[in-house]
C-alpha cells in the first residue's frame, strides 16, 4: 500500500474531514516528513509539545511508563491517524510516549506554525474541540473497564473497540486486527496468560481466530454481548 500523501492524513481523519479543500491544503504546506524505524522511539512523556504527527505509513504505539520502567501501552495508531493534538494545543510537557511499532513514515506539523494557523482558521479550531472530547470520551471507557467490567467484558469490550476503528475486513468474512495477545495484554493491564484464555474460550465458540500477531474476529456481536451482559 503505497503512503499517504500529506493531504490525505490531513483529510483522512476526522479531525480535518469536512474542512474546504484550501483550508486542508494550507495545513498540508505547513508540514514535513520523517522516516522511523520500527522500535525506534518518536517521542518520549515528558517532552516538550512541539508538533502534531499524522501516520502516513506503518504503525505507532502510544504508551505510558512507571517509574520503574513498567509499561502500559494506550493505543495503536496507523496510516491516517493523528496524535500529539494535547502537548500541541497547550505546550506543555507530553502525556505519554511514541514509538514506531513498525517501519512507519509520518507527517509532522510543527507546533508554532500550527498555532498561528489556527489562531486564523476557527473552522479548525471547532474540529479540535471535537477531537478534544472524543479523547474524554475514550479515557473515560478505560476508566470504566479498569473500574466496573470483569475480566472477560474488558477484553471483549476494547476487542470491539479495536475492531471499529482499527479492523481489516477480509474476503468472505471476518475482521483481521493487527494485534498481538502480549499488546492486547498491555492496553488493559491483563497478562498475556490470561488474554489467552479468554481468546481460546472465544476460538472454541467459533468468535474468533489466533494468528501469528494477529487477531481475526468473525462474531463481532457475540463478543459486544460478553461486554454488555457482564
Amino acid at each position: 500500500m503505497p503512503d499517504l500523501t500529506n493531504r490525505a492524513v490531513l483529510e483522512h481523519n476526522f479531525l480535518f474531514h469536512g474542512l474546504p479543500a484550501p483550508s486542508i491544503d494550507a495545513i498540508a504546506r505547513l508540514a514535513h516528513r520523517k522516516t522511523y524505524e520500527k522500535g525506534v522511539q518518536i517521542f518520549n512523556q515528558g517532552d516538550d509539545g512541539d508538533a502534531l504527527y499524522g501516520v502516513a505509513s506503518g504503525r505507532v504505539r502510544i504508551f505510558t511508563a512507571d517509574d520503574k520502567g513498567h509499561e502500559v501501552s494506550l493505543n495503536v495508531l496507523g496510516p491516517g491517524d493523528t496524535f500529539g493534538e494535547i502537548a500541541l494545543l497547550d505546550g506543555l510537557p507530553r502525556t505519554a510516549s511514541a514509538a514506531a511499532s513498525e517501519p512507519s513514515k509520518l507527517v509532522i506539523i510543527p507546533r508554532s506554525q500550527f498555532v498561528e494557523h489556527l489562531e486564523r482558521d476557527s473552522g479548525l479550531a471547532m474540529h479540535l474541540m471535537k477531537l478534544l472530547c472524543e479523547r474524554l470520551r475514550w479515557v473515560s471507557d478505560l476508566i470504566e473497564e479498569s473500574s466496573f467490567l470483569a475480566g472477560p467484558a474488558r477484553v471483549a469490550k476494547r476487542l470491539s473497540i479495536l475492531v471499529e476503528t482499527y479492523g481489516r475486513p477480509l474476503p468472505g468474512s471476518g475482521t483481521e486486527l493487527v494485534i498481538s495477545q502480549a499488546e492486547l495484554g498491555q492496553f488493559l493491564g491483563i497478562s498475556r496468560q490470561i488474554i489467552n484464555q479468554y481468546l481460546r474460550s472465544w476460538c472454541e465458540h467459533g468468535w474468533v481466530e489466533l494468528k501469528r500477531g494477529r487477531i481475526v474476529v468473525y462474531d463481532i456481536d457475540a463478543i459486544r454481548d460478553v461486554a454488555a451482559n457482564s
